[in-house]
């Protein structure tokens, strides 16, 4: 008897094994979430939704994409790091969720803590852009008439203590002026206020800028990247203008929760990647003004890693307040 037991548990240690690698894979009964801080309708939103479209497809499995925003990207955030890591939540990042992962003590969560990197997405390029309504054409007149009038001239960004505020604060304090933050909750109506003139400067997301210039209702002066855009090349960059220490994009990204298990996190991380290499997705992606950049689990964990870092940084030197 103990040698006939002994053979069918022989025969059947492949299956469990495979029963147990093939739940791994996400079994599908259940869907994935990934979960957007921010409201539906971003930029953030429309990238996540059209990512989860194809991993849905490649993945054969269901993907719901959860919108949970509030308190500048926290409340998500920390839904997310409270889920079990059993591949079924994922979240989505960005250098915002970085900066008050960076600054803000009160967090119960950190990036790189408890919450990991999966792989990046894509990353553009912060614009700094006027009104059509106002007589400026270049950076250099908007900067002169911010010094004519200090505190006067406004922007706007899409929060407190978001990046497009640390760069706004940034220029500013590079260029020698003084200009007027005018915070909104979130990129929308700050671009509405953009176009009707009602601010007649903002520091936001290429993206969004980019689709209102096409239309004629606003002018981009300057872009935070390496190197001028191909979606909009007359509009040279900070480094250019003379601000060489101005250089920074902003990003896209997915993580999970920490304890998530390496093979879950790698072949999501690399269905990312696969999807990321599609022409069609990059030619949509450069349509909003996002360069489609993937990296594996390891390589993104650096990259948070680093971002941390240097938002830390300029915070120092900065000081702003975080909401």
């Amino acid at each position: 008897m103990k040698k006939y037991l002994a053979t069918w548990c022989a025969l059947l240690a492949p299956l469990i094994f495979a029963h147990h690698s093939w739940a791994q894979e996400w079994p599908k009964e259940r869907p994935i979430r990934i979960i957007v801080p921010q409201a539906a309708g971003g930029t953030n939103d429309i990238v996540t939704r059209l990512i989860a479209t194809e991993l849905s497809k490649s993945l054969g499995q269901s993907i719901i994409v959860e919108n949970r925003p509030g308190a500048s990207g926290a409340i998500g955030m920390q839904v997310a790091a409270s889920s079990t890591p059993d591949g079924y939540t994922f979240a989505v990042a960005s250098d915002s969720i970085a900066i008050i992962s960076a600054t803000k003590e009160s967090l119960p969560w950190r990036l790189g803590r408890d919450l990991i990197g999966v792989s990046l997405l894509g990353d553009q390029p912060i614009g700094i852009a006027v009104s059509s309504q106002t007589p400026y054409q270049t950076l250099q007149e908007l900067i002169n008439a911010a010094k004519n009038k200090p505190d006067t001239l406004s922007y706007g960004t899409s929060g407190q203590g978001t990046n497009q505020h640390y760069i706004g604060e940034w220029l500013a304090k590079s260029g020698n002026f003084k200009w007027l933050h005018v915070p909104y909750k979130g990129g929308g109506q700050a671009i509405i206020d953009l176009t009707g003139g009602t601010t007649p400067a903002a520091v936001l997301g290429f993206a969004p800028l980019l689709s209102q210039q096409k239309k004629g209702g606003i002018r981009i002066l300057a872009i935070t990247s390496a190197q001028r855009n191909v979606s909009a090349p007359t509009v040279p960059t900070l480094s250019e203008l003379g601000f060489k220490d101005i250089v920074i994009n902003q990003w896209v990204g997915i993580v999970s929760p920490k304890n998530l298990p390496p093979s879950i996190l790698n072949k999501m991380s690399k269905e990312i990647g696969i999807v990321l290499e599609k022409p069609e997705i990059k030619a949509k992606l450069l349509d909003i003004g996002l360069s489609a950049k993937s990296m594996s689990a390891s390589e993104f964990e650096i990259f948070l890693k680093t971002s941390i870092q240097r938002w830390s940084e300029l915070n120092k030197t900065l000081q702003i307040p975080i909401d």
